[in-house]
């Protein structure tokens, strides 16, 4: 991609400063991610593929008793191996998160750098999956603080005898601030496994990347949403215009088709970050930035 000199000049010197800050591109982020996801469809095929096998390879004999619509079946295997069966998901879910840490660095570095070594991509990102789960654990810590927060403050209306109306929209005034409080840290996965840092750093990261620019993100976040449920909606309308036969169609899409749109969401997210990266460290992996002063 050509860029003036004096732009990469501007970009390459941090600034506090974000009053005159360059447009996010949310556009031509969603348009690369798209592009970066299609050049390795192929290879994030066969890491949704290694996912698939794992928790079928490991959890093969209690998934297929409840896809054959046997559900008393796979009740009774998981109470007769109630231990077995939950080390055995806990271990497919370490492995699953690792493959997909795998496939966000994977995408990240291949935007960065179409020619890096798939081998070398995947198993950095993999490596970085205990950093990740740290991050998910305090996710769901603070998913639960909120949670009692909300619960306290519906016990407390209707204690008071809140008429119901009131009670909903302060319970929804309530979740659009808890949401304001999170949103600063909406890319703190990518930056976990995209920048090597620990799940405190990657807080701290996506905050102060993403202070100035949490509008644009903001933007970003429900079109990527609108995106989603357009492909969900498309496969649910084959299904039932086809029956059952539609149903198989569906599915097989769904198989093709899901992991280029779970890679174009990380290929998003992990490009926004990148990006703020570069107007805000003035960081630029591609070398295009030392290259002017070579």
């Amino acid at each position: 991609m050509a860029v003036s000199k004096g732009t990469l000049m501007s970009i390459s010197s941090p600034s506090t400063d974000h009053s005159g800050r360059a447009p996010l591109g949310i556009g031509q982020i969603i348009a690369d991610a798209f592009g970066v996801s299609l050049r390795n469809y192929g290879w994030v095929f066969l890491l949704q593929l290694a996912i698939l096998a794992i928790f079928f390879g490991l959890l093969g004999s209690f998934f297929w008793a409840a896809l054959n619509g046997d559900q008393v079946a796979a009740q009774l295997a998981i109470e007769r191996n109630f231990a077995l069966f939950y080390l055995l998901l806990l271990a497919a879910g370490f492995l699953s998160l690792a493959f997909y840490c795998a496939m966000i660095r994977l995408i990240h570095d291949r935007y960065v750098d179409p020619a890096k070594p798939f081998m070398a991509t995947c198993m950095a990102g993999a490596k970085r999956f205990l950093a990740v789960f740290g991050l998910l654990l305090i996710y769901l810590l603070a998913y639960i603080a909120l949670y009692l927060v909300a619960a306290l403050l519906g016990l407390v209306f209707f204690g008071i005898g809140a008429p119901p109306g009131f009670v909903i929209v302060a319970m929804l005034i309530a979740g659009i601030f808890a949401l304001y409080l999170v949103f600063p840290y909406l890319l703190s996965f990518v930056i976990c496994i995209n920048e090597d840092v620990g799940p405190i750093r990657a807080l701290g990261r996506s905050r102060y990347l993403s202070a100035g620019y949490r509008w644009p993100l903001l933007g970003m976040m429900l079109l990527t949403w609108v995106i989603w449920f357009a492909y969900l909606l498309v496969m649910n309308v084959l299904a039932r215009i086809f029956g059952t036969g539609g149903g198989i169609a569906a599915l097989i899409m769904m198989l093709l088709v899901l992991p280029l749109m779970y890679a174009w969401l990380i290929g998003v997210y992990s490009i926004a970050a990148y990006r703020l990266r570069v107007l805000k460290d003035g960081i630029d992996l591609t070398g295009s930035v030392a290259n002017v002063f070579d």
